[in-house]
Order: structure tokens, then C-alpha cells, then sequence
């Protein structure tokens, strides 16, 4: 984190989306996918609260992989003596590697119109359980580098906030499936996703035939691992992911479907 004035700050970040860097591009496995970017679904208009626009020229490929903008997402800086208050926020782009970086895709200090202070720091992503620092971090001149992709022990706010599983070995990523925006991922139960997908599959206006292997393309919450396509069931189905997250929890020691991914962002009761 770099503070520019007494009026501004700048942050640099560095994530990881766990639905992205699920079966990672050969000979590419230290990168996440960038299937949306791809196939011309990344939107220029942020999905979050604040809509901050880009250059569609922003997706195109850069001639180096890493650079190359896998998703929107979105930075708090929550107050110090209160972290359920979030005192500013502003969407930004995450790229292949991890770094997350302004609207103009290459930036990696993202400006923030806030006074250099002590404030926690945390990320969402749309279909992603949200992190935070665990203590306050201060902006200010000096640069301080905030990884959330290492040393999430120490990084992460709550009780496992992340997760190593099905991503390259060395890498913590945020946990994929909370498609239904209720803050927990959980496959069967009380307030599963999986339903969702389910939803979105059927309710599509091409599946007149209401087949839950139909596959709906573009950009969507259901789609988990953010290869561009939502489907329920059939030759690339998103539900598994959520149920292997499910059972792969630390938490789950009875491996319960029903069992659920909490987010650890603290928020006002």
C-alpha cells in the first residue's frame, strides 16, 4: 500500500480466484484462466455498486499471459476501530497472475480517495467468499505489499477464509460457489447454490426442452469455475465444484454435504 497525498492513497494487491485457477491452462499452472476474457464476456461496466467503466481495449491480450485481466473485483478499506464498516470501496481488475490492478489494466497501484490512515483491507469477488486483512494496515508513504495469494495464515481475517484446494500447490485462493450472494457456500441444505444453477439452466430462454445439461454461455454468478458457461449437470457441469469445496473444508470433519463455507468478513449484526 503507497500513499500519494495527504488526500489520496494507493493500493497493490495481489489475489487469487480459486474458480479461475481450477484446471489451469498446460503448461500455464501458476496462472489463472482467463476464459472470460477470452471469449469476449467480460463487460466493461464493473458488476458492483460503484459501476466504474473500462476501454474494452483493456481485455485485449497483452503478448504476456500473466497481464492478462481474468475478472472484476472489489476493494474496502474498512475502518480501524471498527472493521464492519466499510469507509470506501471501488471495484478494480485482477489479472492472470494475481495482481490486481487499476481500470486501465496495467496499474498496479490502484488509487484510492482516501487520507493515508490505518483501515483493513479486504476483496470480493462476485461469486467468491469475500477476505480481509487480519489487523489494520497503514497507508502511507511507505509501501507495504498486501499478498493474499501467501501467507494467509497471517493475511486472513477468521478461520480458514481461504482455501489451497484444487489450485497450484503454494497458493491460497478465495473460496468459489457462493453463487446465491448469501455469503456461505454450501451444496445441500438449508441455504445451498446449487439450486441456483439449476435455476439459471432451466429458466434459460434457449432450453426450451428444460434439459438440466443444457449450457447457458456468458457472464454469469452461476458460472463457479468461470469458464464462461453455466451448466447443471453433463460434460462440464459448475455443481461438483461446489460440493468438493463443501468436502474439502477443515471444518467439515464429518464430510457433510449439508456443511457450510462461511465467509469471515465481520458485518454489522
Amino acid at each position: 500500500t503507497q500513499s500519494r497525498s495527504s488526500a489520496a492513497s494507493d493500493v497493490y494487491k495481489r489475489q487469487y480466484l480459486q474458480g479461475a485457477g481450477i484446471n489451469p491452462y498446460t503448461g500455464e499452472e501458476q496462472l489463472m484462466r482467463d476464459d472470460l476474457r477470452r471469449n469476449n464476456l467480460l463487460p466493461t461496466t464493473s458488476p458492483y455498486q460503484d459501476a466504474i467503466t473500462c476501454e474494452a481495449t483493456v481485455f485485449n491480450a497483452t503478448g504476456a499471459e500473466n497481464n492478462d485481466i481474468v475478472d472484476w473485483i472489489y476493494i474496502e478499506l474498512r475502518d480501524a476501530s471498527d472493521n464492519t464498516q466499510v469507509k470506501y470501496g471501488r471495484s478494480a481488475l485482477l489479472q492472470r497472475d494475481g495482481d490486481v490492478v487499476d481500470t486501465d489494466g496495467v496499474s498496479t497501484a490502484v488509487k484510492l480517495n482516501v487520507p493515508p490512515a490505518e483501515y483493513y483491507v479486504a476483496i470480493r469477488h462476485r461469486n467468491h467468499l469475500g477476505i480481509m486483512t487480519i489487523g489494520e494496515v497503514q497507508l502511507s508513504s511507505s509501501i507495504v505489499s498486501i499478498n493474499f495469494s501467501t501467507d494467509a495464515a497471517f493475511i486472513n481475517y477468521g478461520s480458514n477464509s481461504q482455501t489451497q484446494f484444487g489450485i497450484p500447490s503454494g497458493k491460497y485462493a478465495m473460496w468459489a460457489g457462493n453463487v446465491n450472494e448469501d455469503g456461505i457456500v454450501q451444496y445441500s441444505g438449508t441455504n445451498p447454490d446449487v439450486p441456483t444453477i439449476l435455476s439459471t439452466v432451466l429458466n434459460d430462454a434457449g432450453n426450451f426442452l428444460n434439459f438440466p445439461t443444457y449450457t447457458v454461455t456468458g457472464y454469469h454468478l452461476n458460472d463457479v469455475n468461470m469458464d464462461g458457461n453455466v451448466q447443471y449437470a453433463g460434460t462440464i457441469p459448475d455443481t461438483p465444484f461446489v460440493l468438493q469445496n463443501v468436502l474439502a473444508h477443515l471444518g467439515n470433519l464429518l464430510n457433510f454435504s449439508t456443511y457450510q463455507i462461511q465467509e469471515q468478513l465481520p458485518e454489522h449484526e
